[in-house]
């Protein structure tokens, strides 16, 4: 509880006062009310007492836990071919690391570590924020998959000019895969009968095996038991896609996140993330 004399109280909202440069109380004797300015800086004081008991309910439940929290994210196919492996042997040497993992497009997870929402992210090329470090991680292939029954499924190699006037089904705006994509048609100046956009890459293989269209993946999009309903075909024109790891700067010191570093580093020693 806290105590203050009468004229503690009024010496601290003369100061108050005189801070903000306006009355904030009308006086009268033995009643006073809120001023118009009064009013405005009553309801910012509850807001910051709000905020001030949930920072202080956070700050304890992490003195509670005891362990830190990690947040990381990465796209859908990365979180289903590369982070088991990442994450289920990083947290068998940092059992005291909380993880979650959060996914979406490249274009949106480097924004969510600027927006401080995740501390490490793994993402494909992005023009990222200066606030952001970027650590290359691996360089990913770019491969054609078309249906078993396509007239290119049997081809050892593909040029892009070969899918002139076919369906092309391509990722959503903010996946890396789709810039690099459409900037390397647009230069060869290919156009495919029409363009399908797909958030779901799943979903974009569902639709290739139907025959619907054909697709430009990371060759590790497709898994082995994929393979029998899809054709994976090199491109001719060697497109790739670079991943790295992004965090902010200001955070290049935390434990969590140098220990994950080191980690990957020993994964890519190992050619475990290949």
């Amino acid at each position: 509880m806290l105590v203050m004399t009468q004229p503690g109280i009024s010496y601290h909202f003369a100061q108050l006062e005189a801070q903000v440069g306006y009355r904030l109380l009308n006086r009268e004797e033995g009643y006073f009310s809120l001023t118009k300015e009064g009013k405005i800086v009553s309801r910012y004081a509850e807001k910051i007492l709000v905020l001030a008991k949930e920072l202080d309910d956070h700050i304890g439940a992490i003195k509670k836990d005891g362990e830190p929290l990690l947040k990381i994210g990465t796209t859908p196919v990365y979180s289903r071919v590369m982070m088991p492996a990442m994450l289920g042997s990083f947290q068998k040497a940092n059992p005291n690391i909380r993880i979650k993992l959060d996914t979406g497009s490249s274009g949106d997870m480097a924004s969510s570590v600027v927006a401080m929402e995740n501390d490490v992210v793994v993402v494909g090329n992005q023009k990222v924020s200066k606030k952001i470090l970027a650590l290359p991680l691996l360089k990913e292939d770019l491969v054609l998959i078309t249906c078993n029954n396509h007239p290119l499924s049997k081809r050892e190699s593909v040029s892009l000019k070969e899918i002139e006037g076919c369906p092309l089904v391509i990722r959503e705006k903010g996946s890396s895969t789709r810039k690099i994509v459409l900037s390397a048609l647009e230069s060869m100046r290919v156009k495919p009968s029409h363009l399908i956009h797909m958030r779901s890459t799943e979903f974009i293989k569902q639709w290739v095996s139907q025959g619907k269209g054909v697709s430009i993946l990371i060759r590790r999009a497709v898994m082995e038991d994929e393979r029998k309903y899809l054709k994976v075909i090199p491109l001719k024109e060697k497109l790739s896609l670079d991943v790295s790891v992004l965090f902010l700067k200001s955070k290049r010191s935390d434990t969590s996140i140098q220990k994950l570093l080191h980690h990957i580093e020993d994964l890519k020693a190992k050619s475990v993330l290949q």
